[in-house]
């Protein structure tokens, strides 16, 4: 009888142990309490603070920036572009051209010529302005982030950081990529396709015109024609591989420099606009078999 109540006396003894957490029984660990302050550019992650934000990030999105800003000031120069549409426009008004467009058909396609100028001067345009406004959320965001560097405040954890900060980049890349696709579609393939057998026609015309004596206006025009259609191509050249090259660079900085700050989401769908991109650069341009002067057939240019 002693040996049994001895024994019941353990097993109690053993059970309240456990159920006060120093036995060996199923006890939950100890909560670990979230700090409530961190460094700067520190965010809570798992209980404790970790780096999220450094002065080297800080300039990887003011350089985005930059270059955004870089592109818009080369597309200052569109009325490079206008040119043409202004000179067409002028020889089409003349009696001599007139006559000239009435020998043959193929003359006609300088009316379509003048719409697909138009419709791409128009595009570049607004890409120009989306360029401004995905310069202007990055600009916001580099200054949040300094804010973070600089004012460490009330420790926040990394999940509310992520989601302001993917916030930020999707409302600066998303549109920026529907833009760049459009200008491909809208301006770069379809002017490219068209602008050098334009210029030919019209310097070809003028030299008739020339020979059948024309008038003050039309060899005015004319002796436009050469100097007007050489700069649009030689600005074509140099703006065609940028929009692409540069949304590429851009969203690929951002999604890199940022690291854990950018979510799961943002990165997808930074993926999706870069597929469609690509798949706009193998397309031949309108009117042609081929596209040997593709928008993505040179090297990617640095604006």
């Amino acid at each position: 009888m002693r040996i049994a109540i001895g024994l019941a006396l353990l097993v109690c003894a053993c059970g309240h142990k456990d159920s006060a957490g120093t036995g060996s029984g199923s006890a939950a660990p100890p909560v670990v309490a979230s700090p409530t302050t961190c460094p700067p550019g520190n965010v809570v992650k798992d209980g404790a603070c970790i780096v999220v934000v450094t002065p080297e990030k800080i300039l990887a999105v003011q350089t985005q920036k930059s270059r955004l800003d870089d592109l818009a000031a080369v597309l200052d120069k569109i009325d490079t572009l206008s040119a043409p549409i202004e000179l067409v426009n002028g020889l089409r008004a003349t009696p001599q051209w007139k006559s000239i467009a009435a020998t043959s058909s193929k003359f006609a396609i300088v009316e379509q010529v003048v719409g697909v100028l138009d419709q791409g001067v128009k595009q570049l345009r607004t890409f120009k302005v989306s360029l401004g406004e995905a310069g202007k959320r990055l600009g916001d965001l580099a200054g949040e982030l300094d804010k973070m560097l600089k004012d460490p405040g009330t420790a926040q954890q990394l999940a509310d950081v992520r989601a302001k900060v993917s916030a930020e980049v999707r409302g600066a890349i998303e549109p920026l990529a529907t833009q760049v696709q459009d200008t491909i579609t809208k301006a770069i393939a379809p002017i490219e396709a068209q602008l050098g057998d334009t210029a030919d026609m019209i310097i070809g015309a003028c030299a008739m015109a020339k020979l059948s004596g024309g008038g003050d206006s039309l060899k005015e025009l004319c002796g436009q024609a050469k100097d007007v259609f050489g700069k649009a191509t030689a600005f074509m050249i140099d703006i065609k591989t940028k929009p692409a090259a540069l949304f590429d660079d851009v969203s690929k900085q951002l999604e890199t420099q940022l690291d854990q700050l950018v979510d799961a989401e943002t990165k997808a769908a930074i993926g999706v606009a870069q597929a469609k991109i690509n798949s706009l650069l193998l397309l031949p341009a309108a009117g042609s078999a081929t596209m040997p002067n593709a928008p993505g057939s040179a090297a990617p240019a640095t604006p």
